[in-house]
């Protein structure tokens, strides 16, 4: 998280930082994403029990975007496959509520389990709805359809302290070292907790008007939802509700290029340490963007100018993990029900799925 300028409680984002590149850099014994841990802890939502398995999870990559038909289970099947080659056990997780495909990218017709079969059923454990991939190092666990959580009510509190428990305990169990969420469109609150649990979380956006819209409604409402999670975990709920109403607000800092950044500078002047406890919790995760379908060089500069936005307006740690060429191997590999770095794996977006999946390795400590 970014404050330009800032003073105080507001500089703990770029401080926090400087300390995490340092440590990779000197060596230090404490592994990268413990330096975070407090802070991506605090973002999460009150509800999530602190277990002994919150305090070693997996690795987590959420990928999401707000809007539909941007390429999330494109992304996070293929990203699945290229991290694997790194040495890493991957399981990807269809969280997709109502419109699950992912299997469909592997190759898979109709799982005989899906996900809801473990956490809303109980007919199954977590291990048993696993489905081998085909890739070495690589699982998958299909979603369920919409009405098994729930329907147009959405997803109890209860049925995801169960989901997140079960993801928590994935690498304890031996099952998973990292773990891609693919998500569903639009802001609903479990899809934006499942994005403030990610240690990075990957916004796939086309660059189209529409896309990059939806793209900066979700980041609105995710950030609403990070400064919430952190008035509920340390007691300052109504500090929260001062905050998002001052966000909502149409004067003060806000008008300027600073955007959200300065209205939260505004309310540290008040509240400095309920602030700090937000810079904290957002340094401590680190938004990816990824801009898919390119045809061009202003296609490619889409995901710098939000890298950009993501900090300055926002005040997320922002970084532009790469493009994805538009490439009709991405249809023809779907058509052919394989994936798209094993079926072509020598065209250009498959090389562009390997970049991406290296940048994203990097920012994590890897």
């Amino acid at each position: 998280m970014m404050f330009k300028g800032s003073k105080g409680p507001l500089a703990v984002a770029s401080n926090l930082t400087t300390s995490l590149l340092k440590a990779r850099i000197d060596g230090t014994a404490t592994p990268f994403l413990e330096h975070r841990h407090r802070g991506w802890e605090l973002g999460l939502p009150a509800y999530i029990e602190r277990t002994a398995e919150l305090a070693k999870p997996p690795i987590i990559i959420a990928v999401g975007g707000g809007k539909g038909g941007v390429g999330k289970s494109l992304v996070s099947a293929n990203l699945a496959v290229r991290m694997a080659g790194n040495g890493v056990r991957v399981l990807a997780i269809d969280l997709d509520i109502g419109g699950a495909n992912l299997h469909t990218y592997f190759g898979i017709s109709a799982p005989a389990h899906n996900l809801a079969d473990a956490i809303v059923y109980g007919r199954r454990t977590v291990p048993e709805v696993i489905l081998p991939s085909g890739v070495h190092g690589v699982s998958l666990i299909a979603g369920g359809g919409e009405e098994a959580w729930g329907g147009a009510n959405g997803i109890h509190e209860g049925t995801l302290r169960k989901l997140f428990q079960a993801i928590f305990s994935l690498k304890q169990m031996g099952l998973a070292d990292l773990v891609i969420l693919d998500l569903g469109a639009g802001t609903h609150r479990h899809t934006l907790d499942f994005f403030a649990a990610a240690h990075l979380g990957l916004m796939t956006v086309l660059p189209e008007p529409t896309s990059i819209e939806n793209a900066y409604l979700f980041l609105k409402t995710s950030l609403f939802r990070m400064i919430e999670n952190v008035g509920d975990n340390i007691g300052l709920p109504e500090v929260a509700g001062i905050t998002r109403r001052h966000l909502l607000s149409s004067d003060g800092g806000g008008r300027g290029r600073g955007g959200y950044t300065d209205k939260l500078r505004f309310v540290a002047q008040e509240h400095p340490a309920f602030i700090q406890q937000v810079g904290l919790a957002m340094a401590s995760r680190t938004l990816g963007i990824a801009i898919n379908q390119v045809r061009g060089q202003k296609d490619i500069d889409v995901g710098k100018s939000m890298e950009l936005i993501g900090e300055r307006y926002f005040g997320f740690q922002t970084r532009y993990c790469g493009y994805l060429n538009y490439d009709e191997a991405a249809w023809k590999s779907l058509r052919n029900r394989r994936l798209l770095v094993v079926d072509f794996p020598h065209s250009v977006l498959s090389k562009r799925f390997t970049e991406l999946a290296r940048v994203m390795l990097s920012n994590l400590g890897y």
